[in-house]
């Protein structure tokens, strides 16, 4: 295997296992009584921007469509489904979409 291409699975893989962290710590948290859902999306938010900056965009793009699909599954009502039951939800849903998206596209000038 060529190392070119084995060292960008590894950033690929990397983005997932971020992601899989913050929701596992997200569904922890949940037992806090002053955590509420909506904070988890500033973690996912982190979790992309670290991926653009050491990354690069393809890790950091998928981070950040994995981050919205993984909030909306595991943390917006009805659970573990990507039905979203509120106005709210479909809102915060737009507004974590766009921020990580753009952050995902400014990461090779931050590079």
């Amino acid at each position: 295997m060529d190392k070119k291409w084995s060292g960008v699975w590894w950033g690929y893989l990397i983005s997932f296992g971020m992601v899989v962290v913050v929701t596992a710590a997200g569904k922890l948290l949940e037992a806090l009584p002053a955590f509420t859902p909506y904070n988890t999306e500033m973690l996912y938010v982190l979790c992309v921007a670290i991926s653009a900056i050491y990354l690069g965009f393809g890790p950091s793009f998928m981070a950040s469509i994995l981050s919205v699909l993984a909030f909306d599954f595991f943390f917006t009502l009805p659970l573990l489904t990507f039905t979203v039951a509120s106005q709210q939800d479909i809102l915060s849903l737009f507004i974590l979409s766009v921020v990580t998206f753009i952050i995902s596209c400014l990461s090779p000038k931050i590079r």
